[in-house]
């Protein structure tokens, strides 16, 4: 690549990175308000966050367009080319994190006519720490910092353990009161959303990882205990 071509190519991959910061942030925003519509019970405010999700989707197809045409115009080296795929990835993530964020609000407007179970706090204690897990990685997405990517990646574990807490404990008083079935059932769902988009943040910290050290980590995180799900 000559010295030109790869100036343009820097300026290519810097406008990536900033549009890539600009959408982690909108989807960061939709999580929250997704969050504090299901604590506050506000049905307007979570179809406000359901419609925010079109402008999500439209970020991640001008940003995988934009490392397409850089990737066939500058033909970059493997080192470039390594940072362009991982921004693609992290898109990606984004786009699906701003699709759970958008179930969050869906099962919220219907869970604004329903009975209190009794753990809904503890879903909206997880869906706080899930976005202090996002905001974590966008910081280390913009300050390419590979320490605390491995910070946020590890915290995914408390993630899936809260998740499996709550889920028993639905069961256990769906099994004791069948009036409350819906909301433990549209409350789960809310559980299992939060869960995916702590995934898909582990997701994103280890692309950070991968551009900046070179390779994925090699050790295989806990899952939550889906079992339930597949019956």
């Amino acid at each position: 690549m000559s010295a030109d071509n790869h100036k343009s190519f820097d300026n290519d991959l810097e406008q990536v990175r900033h549009k890539v910061i600009l959408m982690a942030e909108m989807v960061c925003k939709e999580l929250s308000d997704s969050i504090q519509a299901f604590s506050t019970r506000d049905q307007e405010s979570a179809s406000d966050t359901v419609a925010a999700d079109t402008l999500v989707n439209a970020s991640e197809r001008i940003i995988d367009d934009q490392i397409i045409e850089s990737i066939s115009q500058h033909h970059p080296v493997t080192s470039d080319c390594r940072q362009l795929i991982a921004a693609l990835r992290i898109a990606k993530d984004l786009e699906r994190i701003g699709d759970y964020a958008t179930n969050i609000a869906n099962h919220s407007m219907t869970l604004d006519q329903l009975d209190i179970t009794g753990e809904e706090q503890r879903v909206i204690d997880m869906g706080h720490a899930v976005t202090t897990m996002l905001e974590e990685v966008i910081e280390a997405f913009t300050e390419q910092d590979a320490a605390k990517s491995e910070l946020v990646r590890q915290q995914d574990e408390q993630i899936d353990e809260l998740f499996t807490k709550i889920f028993s404990e639905l069961l256990t008083i769906n099994s004791n009161n069948a009036k409350l079935s819906s909301s433990c059932t549209h409350l789960s769902f809310i559980a299992r959303s939060l869960e995916r988009i702590g995934d898909h943040i582990t997701d994103i910290a280890e692309e950070i990882l991968y551009t900046v050290e070179g390779k994925f980590p090699q050790d295989k995180r806990i899952t939550a205990d889906e079992t339930a799900f597949l019956k």
